[in-house]
């Protein structure tokens, strides 16, 4: 053969052999950076299939992934406590304690307000196992129990390549430590208590914020928002606190509570506290509501008591928050509404009693209006007539939960809106635009107007929603936290 045949043949053999060589170099650099895990790229799988065990690289064998699943799901049952397992064959250049650290965190592991989480982490590139313990197991499982576990139970068999029995094993022993019954009740009851700096802390914050934005707010309302201030109404009754009970009440006790509390050292006590304050706050409205309708009715006002006892009938949904001693006035403050309104009147004019009229003669005395707003129970009309002097005395009770409104053109509360219709429906490019026909039952003037719908606006969070919901199947962990408690071992 021809020498420059031979040379040419070589050349093409050389080519040959220097691109396998570097095909192989990509194939395996992608293979090693295909396994090498952030905390991001782990396989939560808790949300998937309500799975305890990510197993992403099947570097335990999938019996063994059901026997796990079986002994944690019993677990969470009986204690709440969540344990997660995570084998990975890599994390590249992470360090496991900050690998694991993070991903505690990212995953939320145990309880929130328990923190009763553990999450174990093999990494067989870095040939360590991580017990991460949540705040409310370092108790149970301090670091020198965990390390016991790990050289014990686990990395003799890892020694011996059983990955298997060494994950299945410190399992067990995790699992008879947690359900003990001693211990699965501390686990139970255990709460993530803050250190007393966070209540001193909060604190703080508070009083200096709120030195400055309540003189702001004092000197603001000094000018009518207290009801002695020199625009205040003074032809109604009022609920507002003078100037001298706000500066007490809203604006210096705080403080001093929020200097004080912090030295309970308890949550419950500083807690309790708050309550406390608060409770006496709307005790003290509720003393101040009647006393200032005791006060109006001496005067005789007893239509205007009523109103202003009827518009702070709000105070009664205290008795959600505060139900001691809440729960116990809302009666008795109902009640008082409902006297004041049949209470006996004195005549304006000769301080005579008046009484109170049948539906049947108040109609002598109402207008064609009244009576029909009577009629659509829109409104109920008292009429009341002095024995000695004949005087009539007329009050308006206004049906909040009627459909009918003023009529702009006879003034009878009986106005309604008779029919709606869509004339061009919204989309997401455009606005539309809706008819309302409004109809008076009294006078019969109907009226056309019209009123833009607005443009229909995409959430950008459809796809995400989509996507929970393909997860339905699967769990959650509970959003605990860890300090960093634990123990690694290598081998």
């Amino acid at each position: 053969m021809h020498p420059a045949f031979l040379t040419l043949d070589w050349v093409q053999r050389q080519n040959v052999r220097s691109s396998t060589v570097f095909f192989l170099t990509i194939l395996c650099w992608q293979t090693a950076w295909a396994q090498s895990y952030t905390v991001q790229r782990v396989p939560n799988v808790k949300q998937v299939n309500n799975s305890y065990v990510s197993n992403p690289d099947d570097l335990i064998r999938e019996t063994t992934v059901v026997q796990i699943n079986q002994l944690l799901d019993s677990l969470e049952k009986k204690t709440t406590a969540q344990v997660a397992v995570v084998m990975l064959n890599s994390i590249g250049d992470a360090d496991v304690f900050d690998f694991a650290q993070e991903l505690f965190r990212f995953w939320g592991i145990g309880g929130a307000n328990k923190d009763n989480g553990l999450l174990i982490l093999y990494v067989q590139e870095k040939r360590t196992i991580r017990f991460h313990t949540g705040y409310g197991l370092e108790g149970v499982l301090p670091d020198a129990i965990c390390k016991r576990i790990q050289s014990q139970k686990m990395v003799p068999r890892f020694k011996e390549g059983d990955i298997d029995g060494g994950m299945l094993a410190g399992i067990e022993e995790v699992n008879r430590i947690l359900t003990n019954p001693n211990q699965a009740d501390e686990i139970k009851e255990t709460t993530s208590q803050p250190d007393i700096s966070d209540q001193a802390a909060v604190s703080i914050l508070f009083v200096f914020v709120w030195f400055f934005i309540g003189l702001i707010l004092f000197f603001i309302k000094r000018k009518r928002g207290f009801s002695n201030s020199r625009l205040a109404p003074k032809d109604v009754p009022s609920a507002s606190l003078s100037s001298g009970q706000w500066f007490f009440w809203v604006y210096l006790l705080p403080i001093v509570l929020a200097l004080v509390l912090p030295y309970a050292k308890r949550w419950d006590l500083y807690a309790g506290g708050l309550y406390a304050y608060f409770g006496l706050l709307n005790v003290s409205k509720y003393l101040r509501i009647l006393s200032r309708a005791n006060h109006w009715l001496a005067k005789g006002e007893h239509h205007k008591v009523y109103t202003f006892l009827y518009e702070n009938r709000n105070w009664l949904g205290q008795a959600i928050l505060f139900p001691i001693p809440f729960a116990f006035l809302i009666r008795p403050f109902k009640k008082k509404i409902e006297v004041v309104r049949l209470y006996p009147r004195k005549c304006h004019k000769c301080q005579n009693k008046m009484t109170r009229l049948d539906e049947t003669a108040e109609d002598a005395h109402l207008s064609k209006e009244f009576q029909f707003e009577e009629t659509l129970k829109a409104v109920d009309y008292d009429v009341w007539k002095c024995e000695a002097c004949s005087s009539i005395s007329i009050e308006r009770y206004a049906n909040e939960k009627t459909p009918y409104f003023a009529c702009p053109k006879c003034k009878t509360l009986a106005r309604y809106i008779e029919s709606t219709s869509v004339l061009s429906a919204a989309t997401t490019s455009s606005s539309g635009e809706e008819e309302i026909i409004e109809l008076c039952k009294f006078c019969g003037d109907r009226h056309r107007t019209t009123k833009i719908i607005p443009m229909i606006t995409t959430s950008s969070d459809d796809s995400s929603g989509s996507s929970s919901s393909s997860s339905d199947s699967g769990g959650s962990w509970g959003g605990g936290d860890s300090g960093g408690g634990g123990a690694s071992s290598s081998w």
